[in-house]
């Protein structure tokens, strides 16, 4: 089981988590006038798309307020580093799906699954 939180709030279980890393280079980094390549590297990044399947309402509406803050904390196990890191992220995508549903006393039910990217800052 692999928890992650935002804001120090619980996000439920996700089914998946996809990590991918890129590289913030400085402003003099490219192919010089003599065919060489100059790379200066000045941060390494760690993004985050989590996806979550078969969500409650109640998880889902969870997740869903993940869009009220611009940049937050988000607190996961990084692989890179080999233990429990937490980084300024913000939201770049957020996608949500309603895959069964029932309506029961006024209130909507059913099953929910949600995708963020999270993008480190």
């Amino acid at each position: 089981m692999i928890m992650i939180w935002w804001n120090s709030e619980p996000l439920p279980v996700p089914s998946n988590i996809q990590y991918t890393y890129r590289n913030v280079e400085g402003t003099n980094s490219g192919q010089t006038l003599g065919g060489d390549y100059s790379k200066k590297i000045i941060a390494r990044k760690e993004d985050l798309l989590v996806s979550w399947e078969g969500l409650s309402s109640k998880e889902a509406e969870t997740v869903g307020r993940l869009r009220s803050s611009t940049y937050g904390s988000l607190t996961f196990y990084s692989p890179a580093e080999g233990a429990f890191v937490t980084r300024t992220m913000h939201i770049e995508t957020q996608s949500q799906e309603l895959t069964s549903a029932q309506l029961s006393s006024g209130m909507l039910d059913g099953s929910f699954s949600a995708s963020v990217h999270f993008k480190q800052r």
